[in-house]
């Protein structure tokens, strides 16, 4: 009885070892937590840069900016964390920018090592930068504390620029580098004294490594071919007088396999309302012109990339179930490229906007009985 007593007691202690549970926590004053990590290169060496929010005693919002160098990603962030006295905590780093010298090398090791490493979240938007890493992280800093714009602004959803955007997150870059039948295209950037950020269309990677480059409008037609929602409520310019306004779209692609030869066709379909448009134009001659300019410039685009061997419009993807694994391995290089692509499109005119169409049949009647 007694010995079952202190076999109680002994056990009631080290419970209340169990109990304790935050034995191991860091007080959060002693904590850093970056939220934008840029990468470039000095000779050989990987140089890294973490931004981190800091509090004042004023309250007044502020970023710090520190780096470190190494011959690997890793060991430049531990020489970084060398450099300050709290722990970093990579987890709520919403932000990788890389320098775009790093796509002509490839950034495949660079991506597999965030990928790799167990305190690096998966979700961070990924982009290239076009100018010196030190000078861009320098004005992402000042521009923040002048002005007090998140340092993420124009990237994010729901803003003006997402439609011409390829917003992308680490894990997907690293999906299209390893994919035998998709690539990726990363957005290129570079600071601005008043609006934060420039934006220069997107880089396409393939295994890796930037082959292309697409303009702000290859990148909207990429977002509608891949049925993004964002390209909903936004903008089209068909020429310097015409405007309108996407309300609905939608997409379908019908392939047909003939032997050997596979022909596609895109069929694209639009509701839209004019926005801009010269009165001597009626709604069939901007229907036309907007069928027209999309067409063409749909079948440059896939024409181009087709070229390159590299598709970031999902046309591979969408019929890679009727390949074999050792198949796919030579897709993108050997099948994808003859693909025959054709591209139909339908666009109705919702509306011309709050005014009347100067050019509709009934508009002479209409204005008769507002006479009467």
């Amino acid at each position: 009885m007694k010995r079952n007593y202190w076999i109680k007691i002994i056990i009631s202690f080290m419970l209340l070892a169990l109990l304790s549970g935050c034995w191991d926590s860091r007080d959060i004053n002693y904590r850093s937590t970056p939220i934008l990590m840029g990468v470039t290169k000095d000779e050989d060496l990987y140089q890294v840069y973490l931004v981190i929010p800091v509090s004042v005693v004023s309250e007044q919002r502020n970023l710090a900016k520190v780096d470190g160098k190494g011959a690997t990603i890793v060991d430049a962030i531990e020489q970084l964390k060398k450099k300050i006295e709290t722990t970093i905590d990579l987890e709520h780093i919403g932000f990788i920018v890389l320098d775009e010298a790093l796509g002509e090398e490839g950034i495949g090791k660079i991506i597999n090592t965030f990928m790799r490493m167990r305190d690096m979240p998966a979700t961070p938007t990924v982009a290239f930068t076009k100018e010196d890493m030190d000078t861009y992280i320098d004005q992402m800093i000042n521009t923040f504390q002048k002005v007090g714009v998140p340092i993420f602004g124009f990237l994010e959803k729901q803003t003006g620029w997402e439609i011409y955007n390829p917003e992308v997150s680490l894990w997907q870059v690293y999906r299209g580098i390893h994919s035998y039948t998709s690539d990726i295209a990363i957005p290129i950037i570079s600071s601005n004294e008043n609006l934060e950020l420039d934006y220069f269309g997107a880089s396409v990677l393939k295994n890796g490594k930037n082959i292309e480059t697409l303009d702000s409008l290859e990148v909207l037609l990429m977002n509608l071919l891949n049925n993004e929602e964002n390209v909903i409520k936004t903008f089209i310019t068909i020429d310097e007088t015409t405007d309108v306004e996407l309300v609905e779209r939608d997409v379908e692609y019908d392939y047909k396999h003939h032997g050997d030869e596979i022909d596609l066709t895109i069929q694209l379909e639009f509701v839209m309302i004019v926005a801009e448009a010269e009165d001597h134009l009626n709604d069939e001659d901007i229907q036309k012109k907007f069928e027209e300019k999309v067409k063409k410039d749909t079948v440059q685009l896939v024409k181009k990339l087709q070229d390159k061997h590299a598709d970031v419009l999902g046309i591979s993807n969408r019929i890679r179930k009727n390949y074999t694994h050792n198949e796919l391995k030579n897709f993108l290089d050997e099948i994808y490229p003859h693909i025959n692509v054709d591209v139909e499109v339908e666009a109705v005119i919702e509306n011309n906007g709050k005014i009347r169409n100067l050019n509709n049949d009934d508009f002479e009647d209409w204005d008769k009985q507002e006479q009467e």
